[in-house]
């Protein structure tokens, strides 16, 4: 199969339902994901590279996790040869090319996990403030996006209209003066054998979630892509086709996987000690 192609058997107007033994194994593939970003997170600090970064990523998922980099977006092009991990720095969105330029104190950095346990995927992502010292609008963003994530999973359960998710996330991330990022690929997306098995969710207002419904077994990203400035994005010709704002604005985004149950949703990638309560007010509308 040529790189850029999307598998034949994908219907992305469909939404696979797993089973408890399907969810179980999408589980062992969440853990082993948010287990390594927790291994990475000592490594993030000014002066590191995203090239030995990503040197530390292959081998955590190699040889201490035994799982396999899984870098297929949502186009279906896999980047795997070229970078084992999707990193976000400052204005890159995500799929940043693992170079050798230093993260320098103040940066907004992010990493994206994306890997396959005994053929399951798993898919999370995390942003560090490099340094811990940052201007506020860089920290307001990184808070924003992680409690735009919260409210979206706060608000996953069985018969929520999925334009009514995204556009509640969208209002809250533009009550701060945010714009939500549209870029290709920049989206959630359901999960499987495959990184992207179905739908591709935006987290705001799109014809394409319109009439979809969520019920109990669907399990897909919460991944809401903001940015500072406009809302427009690119993605870039080179080889992990990075995606930038196009005004060049700061972007960040957090992920979660979850599973839709009887009275809400689980995080199959939840890591120790994270609270993902939604602590924000939404604005009215």
């Amino acid at each position: 199969m040529p790189a850029n192609a999307a598998p034949e058997q994908v219907d992305y107007l469909k939404i696979p339902i797993k089973t408890p033994a399907q969810v179980a194994m999408l589980r062992a593939a969440g853990h082993c994901a948010a287990q390594i970003l927790e291994d990475l997170t000592p490594h993030i600090k000014p002066g590191v590279t995203k090239h030995e970064l990503n040197d530390i990523a292959y081998k955590l998922i190699h040889d201490k996790y035994g799982c396999e980099v899984d870098r297929e977006d949502l186009t279906g092009y896999d980047s795997s040869p070229y970078a084992c991990v999707s990193f976000s720095h400052n204005e890159i969105a995500f799929n940043g090319e693992a170079d050798s330029i230093p993260l320098k104190h103040g940066d907004l950095f992010g990493i994206d996990i994306s890997i396959k346990k005994e053929g399951w995927c798993g898919d999370c992502a995390r942003n560090w403030i490099i340094g811990e010292d940052t201007s506020s609008e860089a920290r307001l963003l990184s808070a924003v996006a992680y409690q735009a994530m919260c409210l979206g999973i706060s608000l996953v359960k069985p018969g929520r209209k999925v334009q009514e998710m995204a556009e509640r996330v969208q209002r809250y991330v533009e009550s701060f003066g945010f714009s939500m990022l549209r870029v290709p690929s920049g989206t959630g997306h359901s999960i499987g054998l495959h990184h992207a098995d179905g739908w591709h969710i935006p987290y705001y207002h799109d014809g394409i979630n319109e009439g979809r419904v969520l019920e109990k077994g669907m399990v897909f990203s919460v991944e809401p892509f903001i940015c500072t400035g406009k809302p427009k994005g690119l993605r870039f010709p080179n080889v992990t086709k990075t995606a930038i704002s196009e005004d060049k604005s700061l972007c960040c985004y957090w992920e979660h996987i979850v599973a839709v149950v009887d009275d809400g949703c689980e995080i199959l990638d939840l890591r120790q000690g994270e609270d993902t309560t939604f602590f924000g007010r939404e604005p009215e509308h």
